[in-house]
């Protein structure tokens, strides 16, 4: 006998039964709607130390530069990961937590996650006394490598997954011996029959009219339901994330004038620390720590004589984030080292989880270099999906 419970990435609530196949909703909020690597490759980014964190099928992300004093967004990005796109019937919860058999974790099961983007800028900055018009244009992919849960996590997971199990075996018990089931049961079977309908197409009709019935009795509370979304989004003991791209930009706004941009490679590492208590799981607060290490290939800058040339650059840097319920807070350093100059970016940032699907934040600080070095951004994060996403909690 097998049971089935569905967890739903979103707060519309579905509940269906059919004969021994049982099923109940928990949610499983989105913490964050990263920026992609483009935005980050094209130097128009919030933050440059950025990890996969969104389940959203499609991102789009909208930048606004303040010291520019623009009116209308003119930097635009989009990210798209095939994994949420497509169906996964198979997928358990633990294997969406990277747990397998004998409770062994797959360090590799985030890999399948990877997604790829586009960014755009629609006026490139050369350099303070720049005054043309340079569009750019920027390709990147990015995915998690390895991801570690703690053994606390990974054994609080298993736990939970066990509890749900049983919750759903007093679910199957009260629905069988409710005279309310047995009566739609009886109703729906006898007119399959009298119409000869097929039994297939007879459990879908069953499934369908006592939705409504296992809606309405809640058997799986809240609190339990929203404790597991947190136990299988924790913050890891050690992910590795990788990412890199391609950028062009047109000078003067001119086709033939297209020139290299930027190449880069780069590993971002993420640690952290969730202090969500299981009494109080709406409660989101977490400490991550991250750290980058990243090559990078400039071709955006110009010599004594106008003339552009190419560079290679080494960065490192970490970044520590604070994040409480809806509000984050967070402050990151790079440290660059190439042909021309050794320099730094530093830089503050606050963002805002305005919903599951939008998310702003904002930054300040100081950019690589030593003249037009302001940072001063406002973006706007979005994430579509293609249709509601099911994970199950198997038996």
């Amino acid at each position: 006998m097998k049971k089935y419970l569905l967890l739903m990435f979103f707060f519309v609530p579905l509940y269906f039964i059919a004969q021994e196949k049982i099923s109940g909703e928990i949610d499983l909020k989105e913490l964050q709607i990263s920026t992609a690597p483009s935005v980050i490759l094209l130097g128009i980014s919030p933050s440059e130390l950025e990890t996969p964190k969104s389940k959203k099928a499609i991102v789009f992300n909208i930048i606004n530069s303040f010291k520019k004093n623009e009116g209308i967004p003119e930097n635009y990005a989009f990210e798209v990961t095939p994994f949420w796109l497509l169906p996964f019937k198979n997928m358990t919860a633990l294997k969406f937590a990277g747990i397998g058999k004998g409770d062994k974790q797959n360090i590799f099961s985030e890999v399948k996650k990877a997604s790829l983007s586009l960014g755009f800028v629609r006026d490139l900055s050369l350099g303070a006394d720049d005054e043309m018009k340079n569009p750019a244009f920027a390709f990147s992919a990015r995915g998690t490598l390895i991801k570690i849960r703690t053994k606390k996590n990974k054994e609080d997971i298993i736990a939970q997954n066990k509890k749900v199990i049983k919750l759903l075996d007093k679910i199957l018990e009260d629905v069988k011996n409710s005279e309310e089931y047995k009566k739609e049961r009886t109703r729906i079977l006898d007119s399959c029959m009298k119409n000869n309908i097929e039994l297939d197409s007879c459990e879908k009709i069953l499934e369908n009219r006592l939705n409504a019935f296992i809606k309405k009795n809640k058997y799986i509370t809240q609190s339990d339901g929203h404790y597991y979304r947190n136990l299988l989004e924790a913050p890891p003991l050690l992910s590795l994330d990788f990412a890199g791209g391609y950028s062009t930009f047109f000078s003067d706004n001119k086709f033939s004038n297209n020139h290299f941009g930027k190449l880069g490679f780069w590993i971002t590492l993420n640690t952290g620390f969730d202090f969500t208590k299981k009494e109080l799981p709406d409660v989101t607060k977490s400490l991550n720590f991250y750290g980058i290490v990243r090559y990078l290939e400039d071709g955006t800058n110009m010599d004594d004589y106008q003339m552009f040339v190419k560079s290679k650059s080494f960065d490192f840097g970490g970044k520590a984030e604070f994040v409480y319920n809806r509000f984050s807070v967070s402050c990151e350093y790079i440290y660059r080292v190439n042909d021309l100059e050794k320099t730094f970016r530093a830089s503050g940032l606050l963002a805002y989880k305005v919903s599951d699907k939008i998310y702003i934040n904002a930054s300040f600080g100081k950019n690589y270099g030593d003249r037009d070095n302001l940072i001063s951004f406002l973006g706007l994060n979005w994430g579509l999906d293609s249709e509601k996403k099911s994970v199950f909690v198997k038996k």
